[in-house]
């Protein structure tokens, strides 16, 4: 089962990856954020978004990554390949032991990858430095994501002139494992997704909002109501009809209660393809959630938006609505859900799937070799209109028996 074009968008991970290799690498195993609320709770138009009919993807070959490798970073590439990304481009690198970059003293034996950033992303370098902050701060706080390597110059990143436009360019260490997409998924498994992201959300209180309180992405919750720009590339009348409703009813339920809601800086792309796992032994078939990449959609925006977000891609690998009640177990165990957030998970969650889905078909419009965007839209709009077709108060009823259920049985 492919769900490239719903859930990923600048994924570290390669898909179907089996253990610390992947069917789409040849490499071998190695040994945004929400503006502070407006008079009568209207959004602002968010400036730095994605407009319609921009082309933000770095054009680079892979002679040129190599070459960055070395001059920036003093490593020599020995292997490479691609992965699959949205807008940015990614690249898996096994390198050299011999090493001629003084501050990087050794060399991370399961690789690395080298982020080239978007143009549009690229022209807030801040960013940039609030996302290495972030990754370090939480791995001190023992959750696992991507360590930002210090290039020659000491820095964590670069700004580079490739082709006609200038990219923020990074090297960071690989995190061998699985990504959640494609591994057996027990009941336990979604319950500790809800755990995982709620954790995040904890370690993330200590970070300055300040950091990204200027972050502003198309792909946030809070900016929803722009997708209405992109609605054109939708043929499908039926589809398109819902998404306009889904659209009514964010405007209606959400947007007037914005400052309702509780905020804080929140990671902001909990999908199936940013989720790292491994066994829990290495005979055993089960596994767990050991920690998380891409921090592209890190941003300060509302915990709802958060749990929201989680679910959603959650329902969507599951192909199931009822999973949605065991990631709110697991959620609930670390941080309360207010009963007026829970009122508003089913718009929340409609919206980002029709984000999704929409803008999947929309960037197929201006990255026709990006074909994998496409694959699975049959299942997301499939899932959007089961999701629609409840009544809030149907579906939260069961997703809060199933959580009961699940957490009277696993005491």
């Amino acid at each position: 089962m492919e769900m490239k074009t719903i859930v990923k968008k600048r994924s570290l991970a390669v898909d179907a990856q089996s253990e610390n290799t992947s069917d789409n690498c040849d490499i071998p195993p190695a040994t945004g954020c929400a503006a502070e609320d407006t008079p009568h709770c209207e959004v602002p138009k968010a400036e730095g978004t994605l407009k319609p009919g921009s082309q933000i993807k770095p054009v680079v070959t892979e002679e040129e990554v190599r070459k960055l490798a070395e001059r920036l970073y003093g490593i020599i590439v020995l292997e490479m390949c691609e992965l699959d990304s949205y807008d940015d481009r990614n690249f898996m690198i096994q390198a050299d032991s011999y090493v001629k970059n003084p501050i990087l003293k050794t060399i991370s034996p399961s690789g690395y990858v080298m982020k080239i950033a978007n143009s549009l992303d690229s022209s807030d370098e801040s960013f940039f430095h609030a996302q290495n902050e972030i990754m370090l701060h939480l791995n001190k706080r023992g959750i696992k994501c991507p360590v930002p390597a210090q290039n020659i110059y000491g820095k964590f990143h670069s700004v580079e002139k490739l082709g006609e436009s200038k990219h923020i360019v990074r090297l960071l260490e690989y995190i061998p494992g699985k990504v959640f997409h494609g591994v057996p998924h027990p009941d336990s498994l979604f319950y500790q997704a809800g755990q995982f992201i709620a954790r995040i959300d904890s370690a993330l209180k200590s970070i300055d909002k300040e950091t990204v309180m200027k972050r502003q992405s198309i792909w946030m919750l809070d900016n929803f109501p722009q997708l209405k720009d992109f609605l054109y590339v939708i043929k499908d009348e039926h589809h398109k009809d819902i998404v306009e409703q889904v659209l009514d009813a964010f405007q209606r339920r959400v947007i007037p209660n914005l400052s309702e809601y509780e905020r804080g800086v929140i990671y902001g792309d909990f999908n199936e393809h940013n989720i790292i796992v491994n066994k829990k032994q290495s005979n055993s078939k089960e596994y767990e959630i050991v920690g998380i990449i891409d921090f592209g959609d890190v941003c300060y925006s509302r915990y709802v938006f958060e749990l929201a977000i989680a679910m959603t891609y959650m329902l969507l690998e599951a192909n199931d609505l009822n999973t949605g009640g065991l990631v709110i177990a697991g959620y609930s165990m670390i941080r309360l859900i207010p009963q007026h957030e829970k009122e508003i998970l089913r718009v929340c969650i409609a919206a980002r799937l029709c984000q999704s889905l929409v803008l999947g078909l929309y960037t197929a419009t201006v990255d026709s070799s990006n074909q994998y965007i496409l694959s699975s839209q049959t299942r997301g709009w499939n899932v959007l209109e089961a999701l629609w077709s409840e009544t809030d108060k149907d579906i939260l009823e069961r997703w809060n028996s199933i959580a009961e259920e699940y957490l009277t049985c696993s005491t």
